[in-house]
Protein backbone atom coordinates (compact mmCIF):
# COMPACT_ATOMS: atom_id res chain seq x y z
CA UNK A 1 0.00 0.00 0.00
CA UNK A 2 1.37 3.40 -0.71
CA UNK A 3 0.38 5.94 1.31
CA UNK A 4 2.07 9.42 2.36
CA UNK A 5 2.86 10.39 6.05
CA UNK A 6 2.88 14.18 6.79
CA UNK A 7 5.61 14.47 9.62
CA UNK A 8 7.47 17.25 11.19
CA UNK A 9 10.47 17.65 9.97
CA UNK A 10 12.84 19.65 12.54
CA UNK A 11 13.82 22.85 11.79
CA UNK A 12 17.69 23.51 10.93
CA UNK A 13 19.50 25.18 13.63
CA UNK A 14 22.98 26.43 13.23
CA UNK A 15 23.98 24.04 16.07
CA UNK A 16 22.36 21.45 13.90
CA UNK A 17 24.82 22.71 11.27
CA UNK A 18 27.57 22.98 13.50
CA UNK A 19 27.25 19.40 14.32
CA UNK A 20 26.68 17.78 10.89
CA UNK A 21 29.49 19.48 9.68
CA UNK A 22 31.51 18.03 13.03
CA UNK A 23 30.43 14.12 11.96
CA UNK A 24 31.15 15.22 8.02
CA UNK A 25 34.62 16.19 8.68
CA UNK A 26 35.04 13.50 11.35
CA UNK A 27 33.89 10.70 8.40
CA UNK A 28 36.25 12.82 6.14
CA UNK A 29 39.40 12.24 7.77
CA UNK A 30 38.61 8.46 8.76
CA UNK A 31 38.00 7.38 5.06
CA UNK A 32 39.87 10.14 2.89
CA UNK A 33 42.64 11.45 4.68
CA UNK A 34 45.10 8.40 4.03
CA UNK A 35 44.70 8.49 0.38
CA UNK A 36 44.79 12.19 0.42
CA UNK A 37 48.28 11.92 1.96
CA UNK A 38 49.31 9.17 0.02
CA UNK A 39 48.30 11.49 -3.21
CA UNK A 40 50.59 14.34 -2.16
CA UNK A 41 53.65 12.08 -0.86
CA UNK A 42 53.30 10.56 -4.65
CA UNK A 43 53.48 14.37 -5.88
CA UNK A 44 56.26 15.46 -3.97
CA UNK A 45 53.94 17.49 -2.11
CA UNK A 46 54.84 16.27 1.30
CA UNK A 47 55.09 19.50 2.97
CA UNK A 48 51.26 19.59 2.62
CA UNK A 49 50.52 16.38 5.07
CA UNK A 50 51.48 18.80 7.82
CA UNK A 51 47.63 20.01 7.02
CA UNK A 52 46.15 16.59 7.65
CA UNK A 53 47.96 16.15 10.60
CA UNK A 54 47.02 19.48 11.81
CA UNK A 55 43.12 18.27 11.13
CA UNK A 56 43.56 15.29 13.59
CA UNK A 57 45.33 16.96 16.25
CA UNK A 58 42.03 18.85 16.32
CA UNK A 59 39.93 18.26 19.53
CA UNK A 60 37.25 19.30 21.39
CA UNK A 61 36.51 18.31 25.07
CA UNK A 62 33.20 16.58 26.10
CA UNK A 63 31.61 19.74 27.32
CA UNK A 64 32.45 22.01 24.09
CA UNK A 65 30.11 24.78 23.38
CA UNK A 66 28.52 25.45 19.59
CA UNK A 67 31.00 28.48 20.00
CA UNK A 68 33.87 25.70 20.21
CA UNK A 69 32.88 23.74 17.46
CA UNK A 70 32.80 26.79 15.41
CA UNK A 71 36.67 27.58 16.46
CA UNK A 72 37.63 24.32 15.32
CA UNK A 73 35.71 23.88 12.23
CA UNK A 74 37.55 27.68 11.09
CA UNK A 75 40.54 26.23 12.51
CA UNK A 76 39.67 23.10 9.88
CA UNK A 77 38.97 25.08 7.44
CA UNK A 78 41.93 26.65 7.24
CA UNK A 79 43.73 23.81 6.52
CA UNK A 80 41.38 22.55 4.32
CA UNK A 81 41.99 25.68 1.90
CA UNK A 82 45.60 25.05 2.28
CA UNK A 83 45.39 21.41 1.13
CA UNK A 84 43.10 22.51 -2.07
CA UNK A 85 45.66 24.83 -2.98
CA UNK A 86 48.08 22.43 -3.24
CA UNK A 87 46.14 19.82 -4.95
CA UNK A 88 44.37 21.82 -7.51
CA UNK A 89 47.78 22.65 -8.87
CA UNK A 90 48.81 18.79 -9.38
CA UNK A 91 48.93 18.15 -12.79
CA UNK A 92 45.70 15.47 -14.02
CA UNK A 93 48.09 13.63 -16.42
CA UNK A 94 50.64 11.86 -14.27
CA UNK A 95 53.17 11.08 -17.03
CA UNK A 96 55.59 13.19 -14.85
CA UNK A 97 55.27 10.99 -12.02
CA UNK A 98 57.64 7.95 -11.88
CA UNK A 99 55.29 5.46 -10.51
CA UNK A 100 51.80 6.70 -10.90
CA UNK A 101 49.42 4.48 -11.02
CA UNK A 102 47.11 3.84 -13.57
CA UNK A 103 44.08 5.66 -11.92
CA UNK A 104 45.62 8.55 -10.87
CA UNK A 105 43.49 10.68 -12.62
CA UNK A 106 40.74 9.35 -11.17
CA UNK A 107 42.37 9.69 -7.64
CA UNK A 108 43.31 13.08 -8.15
CA UNK A 109 39.83 14.27 -9.63
CA UNK A 110 38.19 12.57 -6.53
CA UNK A 111 40.62 13.94 -3.46
CA UNK A 112 39.91 17.19 -5.18
CA UNK A 113 36.08 16.58 -5.00
CA UNK A 114 35.88 15.63 -1.55
CA UNK A 115 38.10 18.38 -0.70
CA UNK A 116 36.00 20.69 -1.82
CA UNK A 117 32.96 18.62 -0.77
CA UNK A 118 34.05 18.91 2.77
CA UNK A 119 35.13 22.27 2.74
CA UNK A 120 32.02 23.86 1.09
CA UNK A 121 29.96 22.04 3.99
CA UNK A 122 32.43 23.91 6.69
CA UNK A 123 32.03 26.68 5.35
CA UNK A 124 27.91 26.30 4.90
CA UNK A 125 27.84 25.12 8.76
CA UNK A 126 30.30 28.91 9.44
CA UNK A 127 28.25 31.03 7.79
CA UNK A 128 26.76 33.75 10.47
Amino acid sequence: MNSIVISRVPDVTDETLLHAALSRLGSYLDYESGSLEALLTLTGNEAAINDIEALHALHLDQDATAADIRQLLMQAQTSLVRLLGVVGPILLHATVFERSPSDFDAWLRWSGARLRDISATLSRALVD
